[in-house]
């Protein structure tokens, strides 16, 4: 559900904190929902436990989670409010970023216009059911000896003919 990636110029607890925003606003987390211990939810996630910590202080703080008596976090109720109101804002925030940098890179206003006019014109992406995500993730299977799957044949020397 969640996708951590280190070498993205977001930190990785902001990626946390907004994957985690964006199920609660999608509803794929409801209130009651809970969140394992963050030991626990950082071995899921391989990352460290800090990261996990200061996303659930953060989101805690915001009003989204709250302490569960289990040690992890429970999604409080009105959190699905409260995560689409902050993914709007920046959102906002985001557009108001772009349209500034256009502008700064001289692109005309009208230019501008026309881009946002044809980003809203595309549909927007149906979310996939449960089913069809399982298929969507499903990986193949891994073959184990690289050489074999590629069909490629040994390139050492003949035996007799190396280095000494």
């Amino acid at each position: 559900m969640f996708h951590l990636q280190s070498d993205s110029q977001m930190p990785v607890h902001e990626q946390l904190t907004s994957q985690i925003m964006a199920a609660v606003a999608a509803g794929a987390l409801k209130a009651g929902a809970t969140l394992a211990e963050y030991r626990a939810f950082a071995q899921e996630l391989l990352t460290n436990p800090q990261v996990v910590q200061r996303a659930y202080a953060d989101l805690e703080w915001e009003g989204v989670l709250k302490k569960h008596s289990s040690g992890g976090m429970e999604v409080v109720a009105g959190a699905d409010v409260i995560c689409r109101v902050r993914l709007q804002d920046a959102a906002r925030k985001s557009i108001g970023e772009a349209i500034r940098q256009g502008l700064a890179y001289g692109l005309p206003e009208a230019e501008i216009h026309k881009a946002v006019q044809q980003a809203l014109a595309v549909p927007a992406a149906k979310p996939l059911a449960a089913a069809e995500l399982q298929t969507a993730i499903k990986k193949t299977p891994h073959v184990s000896r690289h050489r074999d799957s590629q069909d490629i044949k040994a390139v050492s020397p003949p035996e007799g003919r190396g280095s000494s």
